[in-house]
């Protein structure tokens, strides 16, 4: 059992690496990992060489924890926002409602993005980053599925291809967002995406 006081150092110390993490988090997504050094990170969290790598020995590693603890952030909030539809395919169209509001909101969202794509060049390194996928790609064809069996969507598509298509759709489309508008029509085209997705899953009159 923890003493008052090896509590209050464990909190401070989960406090201060939140802190790391959040300050990488919008470093990384406005330069992208090789466009921002470590020494970079550690001046903006104003924090001592020391107190920082005690949470984090090298770029690399603080890389794959952003990565990750974003990805877990994005989950939570999308599993909510999922839990006050009762129907799939409203389900589905919230994802893609959250996901532009995510992007929007939060100025580190496009960290994701940029660090699967430069992160994942790296061999080592591509098994830790493309394994979130999955998730999406499970995520989506529950939904298609549930969409089938509730009648909103046909029955002839195969789920796990057409949740694949999706999720690599939506990832697409942010990454030429980002690419020629720095995300400023990042909805414009989720509605696009939307309008052909809904049309596809659509069953036959």
């Amino acid at each position: 059992m923890q003493t008052p006081s090896a509590t209050a150092a464990t909190d401070r110390g989960e406090v201060t690496r939140r802190h790391i993490l959040n300050t990488a988090a919008l470093a990384f997504a406005e330069n992208g990992y090789n466009g921002v050094s470590l020494n970079d990170i550690v001046r903006d969290t104003g924090l001592t060489k020391g107190a920082f790598y005690f949470h984090f020995p090298s770029k690399e590693a603080l890389a794959l924890d952003v990565f990750a603890t974003k990805q877990l952030e994005w989950q939570a909030v999308i599993s909510e926002r999922l839990a006050s539809h009762t129907r799939a395919i409203d389900r589905l169209n919230s994802m893609l409602d959250c996901g532009c509001e995510m992007y929007e909101t939060d100025a580190s969202a496009r960290v994701v993005g940029r660090l699967c794509v430069e992160l994942s060049r790296e061999r080592k390194l591509a098994p830790r980053l493309t394994g979130y996928l999955q998730v999406w790609f499970e995520m989506v064809t529950e939904l298609i599925r549930a969409a089938q069996v509730e009648g909103d969507a046909r029955r002839d598509l195969d789920r796990r291809t057409t949740a694949e298509t999706i999720v690599a759709a939506f990832i697409g489309v942010e990454q030429v967002s980002d690419a020629l508008t720095e995300l400023g029509d990042f909805r414009k085209r989720i509605e696009n995406l939307r309008t052909l997705v809904m049309a596809a899953l659509r069953p036959c009159p």
